[in-house]
Parts: C-alpha cells; sequence; structure tokens
C-alpha cells in the first residue's frame, strides 16, 4: 500500500498514521490522539490494529490549535498594545469633559459664539484641569481648574476670565429700554 493512504498529513503538516496499535498510540502528539477512535469488527482491515484514525477529527484539531494560535498571538498584542489604548480613552474622555464643561460654563457668561472655541483653547493651555465624579449618586463628571489661586470650578474661572479680559469677548447686549437707567437719563435731560 502506497503510505498516502496509509497516512493524513493535516493543515499545519503534521503526518499521522490512519491505523495504529497501542504500543503506537504514545507516538502520535497528545493533542491528535482524540481523533483516534477504537477499531472494531465493522471496520475493514482492522486486524493487528487497535485504532483508527478519525480524519475529520484530525483536521479539527489543526483548525482548532491554529485558531488557539491566532487567539494567543491576539492576546499578546492586547496586553502589549491594551493599556496604552485604555490611557488614550480615558484622556480622550477627559478632554471631552473639559472642554464640554468650558463651553457650557462660556456660553452661559454670554461669550460670543464664533470665539468659545478659542476661548476654550486658550483656557485650557493657561490652566491644568482635573476631572472627578461627584459624591451625589448620579456620579456625574466635575472639572475644577487648578490656577495660580488654587482649586477653581469652571464657571469661577470663565467668570474671572471675562472680568480680567473685558467685553470683547461677549456678546453685546441690547440697552434697556424703559428701564430705571433711561428714567434716570430722562430725568437729567429735563433739567438741563
Amino acid at each position: 500500500m502506497s503510505s498516502w493512504k496509509n497516512n493524513h498529513t493535516t493543515s499545519e503538516g503534521v503526518v499521522l498514521r490512519r491505523k495504529i496499535a497501542t504500543a503506537d498510540l504514545a507516538s502520535v502528539p497528545e493533542e491528535y490522539r482524540v481523533a483516534y477512535r477504537e477499531a472494531d469488527q465493522d471496520d475493514e482491515d482492522e486486524a493487528g490494529y487497535d485504532f483508527i484514525l478519525a480524519v475529520r477529527a484530525a483536521d479539527y484539531v489543526a483548525e482548532a490549535k491554529a485558531e488557539i494560535a491566532r487567539l494567543d498571538a491576539a492576546l499578546e498584542t492586547l496586553k502589549v498594545e491594551g493599556p496604552a489604548m485604555v490611557a488614550a480613552e480615558k484622556q480622550a474622555s477627559r478632554d471631552y469633559a473639559v472642554s464640554t464643561t468650558l463651553r457650557h460654563s462660556l456660553v452661559n457668561a454670554g461669550v460670543k459664539g464664533g470665539l468659545v472655541e478659542g476661548v476654550i483653547s486658550l483656557l485650557k493651555d493657561e490652566n491644568d484641569f482635573e476631572v472627578g465624579e461627584s459624591d451625589d449618586r448620579k456620579k456625574k463628571r466635575v472639572v475644577h481648574a487648578r490656577t495660580e489661586r488654587g482649586l477653581l470650578t469652571v464657571d469661577a474661572l470663565v467668570q474671572q476670565f471675562v472680568t480680567n479680559e473685558g467685553a470683547a469677548y461677549l456678546e453685546k447686549r441690547a440697552a434697556p429700554v424703559g428701564g430705571h437707567f433711561s428714567q434716570l437719563q430722562s430725568g437729567l435731560k429735563l433739567r438741563h
């Protein structure tokens, strides 16, 4: 008989004999032993052989080994790259919280819409920010600015910025009509 009929070569190049005796089982790689079944009377040419290779089971073992190797490689990559990916996501989340909080506070303070992003950049360059969680049940993100004066809320930082930098960043507000100031002005005009 030719050797191709007596042997089976797996996809990873392991050559397995199709029929073996009990004494030969020890020579089979351990992970492939599961692919052998006991010979019975219905098997042709079973004389002298105790185990017969189930070719599909051997192929499945080879596929499973390849998948395990692929998963091991992916796990090693994740062990190396994972911490950096987690750190990058945490930094992105932190940056988003800082930007969102600054944007909200600047808009509420009346900073011109076209200048908000520039002011955010300016404030980020001039200050360090700390992001934490609130103490309540909702665990909201809380952002504080570390400034020369110490730790400030973002609202306080924005108010300080608007006060120090002047009205150039603020939206022009319409003068009150018919208010107390207008009445005082009218009264002064009538006296003179």
